[in-house]
């Protein structure tokens, strides 16, 4: 159960404690995108969280998204992240960690220096715990979900997935 237990939980990714994951070590940010950065199937930014994402660049945050959803190659989302100096890696497979490798050669990250920020239990904290990563759960922004994601929000409460805001004292 250890891999599905996340280091720190969160509501929302403006509530992430981004100060202490600096001061812990942590330079690369990876981020789910559907129900962590914005709704599902709704790619784009909402101005707060470009705000967010743009002052963690300023701090000197490297900050990539993975997602297992398929973004199209001419999606203007994919423009928004690439002019923001965002790297994007779709179709990532989580929990498998192929995509998570991608995104750590692309971003010149070592595990030890990165954290992985998601809402699903199953798919982002079991693949950041498999990699060595540090982990953050936070809510979902909605309930509209792909089947597959429903159905693992079933598990994640058989399981018993935790609520916001509690932090597991085990650092990895």
């Amino acid at each position: 159960m250890k891999w599905l237990r996340p280091n720190q939980a969160a509501r929302s990714i403006h509530d992430v404690d981004y100060t202490a994951l600096w001061e812990r070590g942590i330079r690369v940010l990876i981020f789910d995108l559907e129900n962590t950065l914005c709704r599902w199937r709704q790619w784009g930014l909402d101005p707060r969280t470009r705000a967010l994402l743009a002052s963690l660049r300023e701090r000197g945050m490297r900050i990539t998204i993975l997602t297992n959803a398929s973004i199209p190659p001419r999606q203007p989302f994919r423009r928004e992240l690439e002019d923001a100096g965002i790297h994007l890696v779709d179709c990532a497979h989580k929990p498998l960690r192929g995509g998570l490798r991608r995104a750590l050669a692309a971003l010149g990250a070592h595990p030890s220096e990165a954290a992985l920020i998601g809402d699903q239990l199953l798919t982002d904290v079991l693949v950041g715990k498999r990699a060595r990563l540090y982990t953050v759960l936070v809510d979902p922004l909605g309930t509209q979900e792909s089947g597959p994601t429903r159905f693992n929000r079933i598990l994640e409460r058989i399981l018993g997935r935790r609520g916001p805001s509690r932090a597991d004292p085990d650092p990895r």
